[in-house]
């Protein structure tokens, strides 16, 4: 009667690409394993469709048999329905505001192409199918404008990049300020090493 979920974390860049830490939206740093269990799932089938995080919540209210009236607008679908189903289309969402980024990162993914969005910056599109390892971006090749637009405009359904970009923003200054400012922050240092023979590179909040 037990249902098992096993999950982790996000990864980190490692080195690959060039980069270290965990604040990209390639593979390395946001793919995650996910595997479950239980008396009522499919034995040795692997899923096609994309799925995120967010459907661990449905899952488990749907696991304990509970109605939750009042998160029904929630995003996600119970793993159990998603593992019983065909394959399908399907686009999952995650976005990014914290350390290493000076803006807001938002990435919409089908299982064929991830679509990543940066404010003030280029776009990147990738064929998942036939460049897994997000090599060739495709965000300015005119034949996949109708590609990045599908993208575009299903972001725009889900939230405002900029809006939200400056709700992050506001709720980080709000935290500076509890922690005694910017001079009080900075004295504290980081929680984590800078790259060997480098120097930490401190970026304003605005």
């Amino acid at each position: 009667k037990t249902r098992v979920v096993y999950t982790t974390d996000h990864g980190a860049m490692v080195g690959a690409r060039g980069l270290f830490g965990k604040f990209q939206m390639y593979d390395e740093a946001a793919a995650i394993p996910l595997i479950v269990a239980g008396p009522d799932a499919p034995t040795g089938k692997v899923v096609d469709t994309p799925v995120s995080l967010v459907d661990c919540y449905p899952t488990i209210v749907e696991a304990m048999g509970l109605e939750d009236a009042n998160e029904s607008d929630l995003p996600g679908e119970s793993l159990w329905s998603i593992a019983e189903q065909p394959d399908q289309e399907r686009t999952i969402f995650s976005e990014y505001h914290a350390a290493g980024s000076r803006h807001g990162i938002y990435m919409l993914c089908d299982g064929h192409h991830k679509y990543i969005h940066y404010l003030n910056e280029p776009p990147q599109l990738f064929d998942l199918v036939a460049d897994p390892e997000e090599r060739i971006n495709l965000a300015s090749q005119p034949e996949q404008a109708h590609v990045r637009l599908k993208f575009e405009r299903r972001l725009q359904e889900i939230l405002d990049p900029h809006a939200v970009d400056r709700l992050a923003k506001a709720d980080q200054a709000a935290k500076v300020t509890a922690f005694g400012g910017e001079e009080a922050v900075l004295a504290r240092g980081l929680s984590n090493s800078a790259i060997p023979g480098e120097k930490p590179v401190f970026h304003k909040l605005s």
